[in-house]
């Protein structure tokens, strides 16, 4: 892959290490999102799209294409993967429309966000519904605890459709940890609810243009979903939120912050604490839950194949 110094190989090799990515997904990507993915470029994309072809056409290429869809090595079968994954999603975006007009009628909910395989429109039979919640200021804990009472109480404590695994507060809109799987996640994150708190969030990650220089918010087709996005306000949970004294309320949310993290704790004691906060964050505006620490996992496995293939 490194013989020469060339621009077409240098360009080949960033293209085959996003490549290699969405390899551990069995996802093949569409030119325009290929180009988005770059980790470095300073072509038009017009002017990549040219020289994707004729690195497409070389024989020895590990970048491949069927469809218009591109992948690495001989994988053809994901061009027909993403196909079926891509009817399956529309059967998902319906479920998450639905669950949207739920979750925003809880008190101190300002934004529903889709993250995971839904947000690449790459969902499958066995795929969760990713949710990303944003509240109000200093109540992220009184609103996650709804919504977990209300999932064990009335959904039988099931995740597939109702997964809310990653609530940030309206002031705590920058992810903290930065590197390709969060940097990917934020910028193929859709709102169902809020698009105008979606462009927030985009803002306050502007980080991730280290890693994709290419990418903008305006414009670009990640943030697009098959139907209009709700951004009105319930008056439901206003006249709910209008019950919560401010004083009394903030000293609830800490309380629960400081609950949750017991529970956390005590259910997973056997953990180191680097890695339980890695896996079960609980801090003031923010709230991570993910138990497979699949972020750890999928940075490993694409350090793997970075190897494999001699791009570091």
């Amino acid at each position: 892959m490194k013989e020469e110094k060339t621009h077409i190989n240098e360009l080949e090799a960033n293209i085959l290490r996003v490549l290699l990515y969405f390899d551990i997904f069995n996802h093949p990507l569409k030119p325009e999102e290929l180009f988005i993915f770059l980790p470095q470029n300073s072509l038009t994309f017009t002017a990549f799209t040219k020289e994707l072809s004729n690195i497409v056409e070389r024989i020895e290429t590990n970048v491949k294409e069927k469809d218009c869809y591109y992948f690495s090595g001989n994988n053809y079968h994901y061009s027909e993967i993403r196909k079926v994954r891509e009817a399956y999603s529309k059967k998902h975006w319906k479920v998450a429309k639905l669950m949207t007009h739920l979750i925003k009628r809880f008190p101190f909910v300002r934004a529903v966000f889709i993250t995971g395989s839904l947000s690449k429109n790459s969902s499958s039979k066995v795929s969760d519904i990713d949710f990303m919640i944003v509240t109000q200021k200093n109540r992220l804990w009184i609103a996650r605890t709804m919504l977990m009472t209300f999932k064990k109480l009335f959904l039988f404590n099931k995740y597939k459709y109702f997964c809310i695994n990653y609530s940030i507060t309206e002031d705590h809109l920058e992810i903290e940890d930065k590197n390709i799987y969060t940097a990917i996640e934020v910028i193929t994150s859709k709102a169902t609810y809020n698009s105008d708190m979606l462009k927030d969030f985009i803002n306050s990650n502007m980080w991730l243009k280290s890693f994709m220089p290419n990418y903008s918010y305006e414009g670009s087709s990640l943030h697009a979903t098959d139907f209009k996005t709700n951004n009105r306000h319930s008056y439901l949970q206003r006249i709910i939120e209008f019950c919560f004294p401010s004083a009394l309320t903030n000293k609830l949310d800490k309380y629960l912050q400081i609950k949750t993290r017991e529970y956390w704790k005590k259910k997973h004691c056997d953990l180191p604490d680097s890695e339980r906060e890695q896996m079960f964050r609980t801090k003031e505006g923010v709230s991570k839950v993910h138990p497979g620490n699949m972020q750890h996992k999928i940075l490993g496995s694409y350090n793997n194949k970075l190897k494999e293939y001699n791009l570091i």
